[in-house]
């Protein structure tokens, strides 16, 4: 069995701006920090769900990144969804059925995307937390990890808010450093 970090979606080359960002989605989802008692589940589910949110959170702060920002979100999402069909066939999905997974990968993933960038939106104060909710819901985490991860999410949305246009434009991530 590949290494963790090969197994889902790794790549080895950062020569464009597309591979920064895909790397910097990967890397930072992968992270042990995110899994184990209390967190996700490390297995292709619980992997698809924390890079699902990484990937939400770039391609939300690329929507505001200019005119390049919504072309370089496509070639981004291009890089991930190979990702997914890579970890699919390292996994022993067999070639006939590689073609009805991803398209259900898509539809899952529209669907969390627009839920969390949704919950993002919401009045921070609301009751429950929204964001919180859809946490609980899609990931099925306890109250407590769901807290975390939201805490989580908002810190690097915001993080991902200070970057300027270029900065973003120029493949460069940055994440908050705990959970």
């Amino acid at each position: 069995m590949a290494l963790w970090k090969d197994w889902f979606g790794g790549r080895k080359e950062e020569n464009t701006v597309p591979d920064r960002l895909f790397n910097a989605i990967m890397s930072q989802a992968l992270q042990p920090k995110f899994f184990g008692s209390g967190m996700i589940s490390d297995t292709f589910g619980g992997r698809f769900e924390i890079t699902t949110i990484h990937a939400m959170l770039v391609f939300r702060r690329l929507r505001s990144a200019g005119e390049y920002g919504p072309q370089l979100a496509q070639d981004v999402f291009a890089l991930l969804f190979s990702g997914f069909d890579d970890a699919l066939r390292e996994i022993g999905t067999g070639d006939l059925k590689v073609g009805k997974k991803i398209k259900d990968i898509a539809k899952a993933f529209y669907g969390r995307a627009e839920s969390y960038d949704a919950a993002l939106d919401e009045d921070l104060t609301a009751e429950p937390d929204p964001l919180v909710d859809v946490l609980m819901r899609n990931v099925q985490l306890t109250s407590d990890g769901s807290e975390r991860l939201a805490h989580y999410i908002r810190d690097a949305d915001a993080i991902l808010k200070s970057l300027t246009d270029d900065e973003l434009l120029s493949g460069t991530v940055s994440w908050p450093t705990t959970l």
